[in-house]
């Protein structure tokens, strides 16, 4: 039986942690509320910005520095009140805690730690289950394979496109992008629906087979790793190492062309096509 002063701290604490959430709740709301305000505000200051440099009789540009300062400043009270809200918020959430539950272990991380105890071999008794497992492994192995298969051949393909001058006669680079997408998009589009299909498939297959996976490595110690080739190329891949190095590497090259172009002056040249589709076709100054 519980003592009175034990009954007592649990009240407390049930008490406490209702309130923190109900503060965290109701600052939620109204914090939210506060920020349609003051994007409803930034919109009505633009949208009156550009009637009235676009009303008859009016001379100048509609969007200068001094205009939009103007415009601001009405508002401004408001956008420092939202980031004041933004700090309180921050200090709200280390004053008034809340415990977090436990996050459940997903299907597939379940699945990935008992596979390092799945025996090369069925039990004894278990021959359906093992065999079932392995063939939705393959099925999903095989889905993967097509997919990548299908992306590889679009990349051939498109290098060959591009490497054979007979497929740009003209000057219209636009034009001659979209005849070889026509021929590349089809091989691209095949591989989405397969890698889609296939993430459908492995998403089910692994609430399937995690009880049998259970039942089949019930008792089994992790095994030696007997990857072949191909599947030791894959584990290299996933490693969040080598991930974050492709990631950073495709990051140098962005930036790097992102300098090449406004060296060369095509930023120049995409800022004015920016502008007059702004101006010409969405209507926006």
């Amino acid at each position: 039986m519980l003592t009175l002063r034990a009954r007592v701290d649990i009240i407390y604490l049930l008490m406490k942690e209702k309130t923190c959430k109900t503060v965290r709740l109701s600052y939620g709301i109204i914090f939210g509320v506060f920020t349609v305000v003051v994007g409803a505000l930034f919109i009505w200051q633009v949208l009156s910005l550009y009637f009235t440099g676009t009303a008859e009789g009016y001379s100048g540009d509609v969007f200068t520095r001094g205009r939009v300062v103007e415009a601001l400043s009405k508002i401004d009270l408001f956008f420092w009140l939202w980031i004041a809200g933004i700090v309180v918020g921050f200090v709200l959430w280390e004053v008034f805690p809340v415990k977090q539950k436990p996050r459940k272990i997903c299907p597939d991380l379940q699945l990935a730690r008992l596979n390092k105890r799945m025996p090369a071999t069925a039990p004894e008794g278990l021959e359906g289950e093992f065999k079932t497992i392995a063939q939705a492994k393959k099925v999903i192995f095989a889905l993967q394979c097509a997919a990548w298969a299908l992306f590889g051949v679009a990349c051939v393909y498109g290098l060959v496109y591009l490497c054979i001058p007979a497929n740009f006669p003209n000057k219209n680079v636009t034009h001659e992008i979209l005849e070889m997408v026509k021929h590349i998009f089809p091989c691209v589009f095949a591989g989405l629906l397969v890698i889609c299909g296939a993430g459908i498939y492995e998403k089910y297959a692994v609430k399937a087979m995690l009880p049998l996976v259970q039942k089949v490595t019930k008792g089994q110690k992790p095994q030696i790793n007997t990857k072949n080739k191909f599947q030791t190329a894959l584990a290299v891949l996933e490693n969040k190492w080598v991930i974050l190095g492709i990631r950073i590497a495709v990051a140098v090259i962005a930036v790097a062309f992102i300098i090449w172009g406004a060296l060369n002056g095509n930023a120049r040249s995409v800022f004015i096509k920016a502008i007059n589709i702004c101006t010409e076709c969405i209507g926006l100054g």
